[in-house]
C-alpha cells in the first residue's frame, strides 16, 4: 500500500502540483460529518487516483475551464475548514501554539487570556 500511494503522490508532483495543493486535496477529501474513515489507505488511493491539470496563470482563457462535471484546479488551492472548525478564530493572545476559540461576539482572546488580563476585583 505504501509503495502505490508513494506512486500515485509521485504522479500529482511529476504533473506540476506543488506538495501543498496534493495535501490540500487530500484534507478536503476528508469527511467532516464526524465519520469513521475505516480503511485510509483506500480512501487515500481513491483521492490521488485522478491526477487534475495543473492551473496555468489567471484569467478566463478557454483551457482553463474544466469540463462540465469536473472540479476546477482553483478549488484544489482554496484551503476547507472542517465543520467543527467553522466558526472557530485563533487568539491573539501569547500561547506556544496557535489556540482556535470559538468567540461569543468579536473578542480576539480566548476565555483564559481574557481571564488572565481582566483587572483584579
Amino acid at each position: 500500500m505504501h509503495t502505490e500511494l508513494t506512486d500515485l503522490t509521485a504522479r500529482w508532483l511529476a504533473a506540476g502540483h506543488p506538495p501543498t495543493a496534493v495535501r490540500l486535496h487530500i484534507l478536503r477529501g476528508l469527511p467532516d460529518d464526524g465519520s469513521t474513515v475505516h480503511r485510509p489507505g483506500g480512501l487515500l488511493r481513491y483521492l490521488l487516483r485522478d491526477v487534475p491539470p495543473v492551473p496555468t496563470g489567471t484569467g478566463s482563457a478557454p483551457e482553463a475551464t474544466p469540463p462540465p462535471g469536473e472540479a476546477s484546479p482553483e478549488q484544489f488551492l482554496e484551503p476547507r475548514l472542517s465543520a467543527r472548525l467553522a466558526g472557530a478564530r485563533e487568539c491573539a493572545g501569547d500561547h506556544i501554539q496557535p489556540t482556535l476559540f470559538r468567540p461569543i461576539a468579536d473578542e480576539a482572546l480566548c476565555r483564559d487570556c481574557t481571564a488572565h488580563s481582566a483587572p483584579p476585583r
